[in-house]
């Protein structure tokens, strides 16, 4: 019986002594995966999830959309930081919903739906009044992708777009990768070759709200931003050649600002899809909303450097992001999340002293950005 109670005794004390963490690891709040799944355009279509370390996410292969990213607060607590719906079928029917997809194979606008490029003048779909916006009508956020590989932190995609698609030139082959890095980021990555002269600025759309999607507005979230100019704009939000320094301005996040110094907070309730409560004189000093493209700083051009930082006080999450091109459009729409699109910029067909967006045989278009998740 000693024998007995010793070797029972002995068994305890090595089970107590297994951490937690080895057995099993985070409780992320996963979102079901059988909603996603059907078959679009004769491929399959399902929600994979990628995970490493305490940071996961969730990736549909139709339009490349991120519907999840998991990260813990300050408190050690799990939840969804992006925008998302619940089901295939309200992805199949996005317009331009403050969701994240794909962008190509023109992220952001063109004026007045056409461009010449070697000579030749091109008339492309207008998908947003007189001009065109994120590649027209059907572009990587309508395709259903193929799967070269799904691993357990990451996802490999891969889609054709034809020549004439939308009125642009050149089949254009491309590859998406999703992974989540070893030091917690969800880095996004793009390669594209075309058989034919084009134009490409590829993007991604995700909304983040650190405290959580749903909960609240993102108003007190810090921003900053590694850029002393934006492209200016007319009224119709389409670049007009000229920079605007940041300096003095409520574009200014050159240091950690708080969102709501910068944007009006009108009183009253959203109206549809969110967009509501924009009412009322902008005190001055502030912006109604922001959507525009800021001109990073990088040290080394090319390279995949710190570009921006945003941090919630109320969460204790910061996501830093880093990049490989020279241009992020900031767009916070409704208040409640905020993208950060790493891209070139917005109309550069139209305008030759912009860093150029085309695409040529023999040529290939590469792009990272990295969002890196911590606590502090």
């Amino acid at each position: 019986m000693r024998k007995s109670s010793l070797i029972l005794a002995l068994a305890a004390t090595v089970l107590c002594c297994i951490p937690v963490s080895a057995k099993k690891g985070p409780a992320f709040p996963l979102m079901d995966s059988a909603p996603f799944d059907t078959v679009i355009d004769g491929q399959a279509v399902a929600l994979y999830t990628i995970k490493k370390g305490n940071v996961a996410a969730q990736i549909t292969n139709y339009g490349g959309f991120v519907v999840g990213l998991y990260s813990p607060d300050k408190n050690g607590e799990y939840a969804n930081l992006v925008n998302h719906y619940d089901n295939i079928h309200q992805y199949m029917h996005y317009n331009m919903g403050m969701i994240g997809p794909a962008l190509g194979r023109y992220a952001n606008r063109i004026a007045n739906g056409k461009f010449t490029l070697d000579g030749k003048e091109y008339n492309v779909t207008k998908n947003s009044g007189q001009h065109t916006l994120h590649g027209g009508a059907k572009g990587f956020d309508h395709t259903a992708w193929k799967v070269v590989k799904a691993k357990k932190d990451k996802l490999i995609l891969s889609c054709v777009l034809p020549d004439g698609l939308d009125g642009f030139p050149g089949t254009l082959t491309t590859t998406l990768t999703y992974s989540i890095t070893k030091d917690g980021g969800l880095s996004i990555s793009y390669e594209a070759t075309t058989d034919k002269a084009t134009v490409v600025n590829l993007s991604n759309h995700t909304y983040f709200n650190l405290n959580g999607s749903g909960n609240g507005d993102i108003l007190g979230h810090y921003l900053t931003i590694n850029a002393a100019f934006i492209t200016d704009v007319d009224r119709a939000n389409i670049p007009t050649g000229d920079y605007g320094m940041v300096e003095g301005s409520p574009y200014d996040f050159q240091k950690a600002t708080k969102i709501g110094d910068r944007q009006y907070a009108p009183q009253g309730g959203a109206g549809r899809g969110g967009f509501g409560g924009f009412g009322g004189q902008v005190p001055e000093g502030m912006v109604r909303s922001f959507d525009n493209n800021y001109c990073l700083i990088h040290q080394n051009p090319g390279k995949v450097e710190k570009v921006a930082t945003l941090y919630s006080p109320e969460s204790g999450r910061q996501m830093e992001v880093w990049n490989d091109q020279p241009g992020m459009q900031v767009f916070t729409g409704a208040r409640t999340a905020i993208a950060l699109e790493s891209q070139k910029y917005p109309d550069s067909p139209n305008h030759p002293e912009f860093p150029s967006t085309t695409l040529r045989p023999g040529e290939k278009y590469r792009h990272t950005v990295i969002y890196k998740l911590s606590v502090k």
